[in-house]
């Protein structure tokens, strides 16, 4: 019974499997589809637009269920990838979780060991859910990871401005090379919100009013007022400014020293335990003999 359970177990895993290859499968490309009608020979079929054409097939079939969420679509901002991937990689997570206890236990099975179906169908339970939530879980700490990061640049990218300013040059003009100046993400990110006004032939402070909506970022927003201010009503913008850089800096400085002080704490866990542990090593002798187990 309980071989005929884990090979049951395992059929059902099989055709979970077998069903998420289904919704990756490539499509045939539309070049290569007239080609043979017209019959010529097919051109090279391109594989990253065919990935993207399943993994966007798999996501839009999981967005129907009800996934989609406005602070999941902002952390996917942030991380740089799409929401069709994440699902993805959400019911591929969660297909592996449900996958991996049958095939365990069938292993162990065959070695002579019997392992109770119960156990396997509340193992492949419990880490198919883990699966399922942990891209979510890593998806949220990137997106913090990257926001605080974001924040480090900004507050040097607004001493920057202060410093070009500061020399005579204008707001845009300060705003513009100072974002040139910059490497990495967030300067990244600054760059190309500033050319998007430039095409568009809105003010800076606008487009970065809208960054800061699209990436969850409340220092940007309130630098974009700032900036407003001194476009539009001709308002004294550096020491605005050089306050405001100020102010991040405390702030990410109050934020470093509470990070220090957790990971203190983390680490002071294992010698607690390790304490705990020798106590008990020694003491559980001692009571033994004296209450007569």
């Amino acid at each position: 019974m309980v071989t005929a359970g884990l090979v049951a177990g395992a059929a059902i895993a099989g055709g979970l499997l077998l069903a998420a290859a289904g919704l990756l499968a490539r499509p045939e490309p539309l070049a290569s589809a007239l080609a043979r009608l017209d019959g010529h020979p097919a051109p090279a079929p391109d594989r990253r637009d065919a990935r993207a054409r399943s993994v966007g097939r798999a996501g839009d079939l999981l967005a129907q269920a009800g996934l989609e969420r406005p602070e999941l679509d902002r952390d996917l901002q942030v991380a740089g990838r799409t929401r069709e991937q994440h699902l993805v990689d959400k019911l591929l997570a969660f297909v592996a979780g449900l996958a991996l206890p049958p095939v365990l236990a069938i292993i162990v099975a065959l070695g002579g060991v019997p392992v109770p179906i119960g156990f396997t169908v509340l193992a492949a339970a419990g880490l198919a859910m883990a699966g399922f939530v942990l891209p979510d879980l890593l998806l949220r700490r990137l997106a913090a990871e990257r926001r605080r990061g974001f924040r480090y640049a900004l507050s040097s990218y607004l001493d920057l401005v202060n410093v070009i300013l500061a020399a005579g040059a204008g707001v845009e003009t300060a705003l513009a090379d100072a974002a040139d100046a910059g490497r990495g993400w967030a300067f990244d990110q600054l760059r190309s919100a500033l050319a998007r006004a430039r095409l568009a032939g809105e003010s800076p402070w606008r487009a970065f009013q809208r960054l800061g909506e699209e990436l969850d970022l409340p220092e940007l927003r309130e630098t974009a007022s700032g900036l407003a201010l001194a476009g539009t009503h001709g308002a004294r913008v550096r020491a605005s400014l050089q306050a405001r850089a100020q102010a991040m800096r405390n702030r990410d400085l109050s934020d470093m020293e509470g990070h220090a002080e957790a990971a203190t704490e983390r680490m002071s866990v294992p010698s607690v335990v390790l304490v705990v542990g020798f106590i008990v090593f020694v003491g559980y002798p001692a009571a033994y003999e004296i209450l007569g187990f």
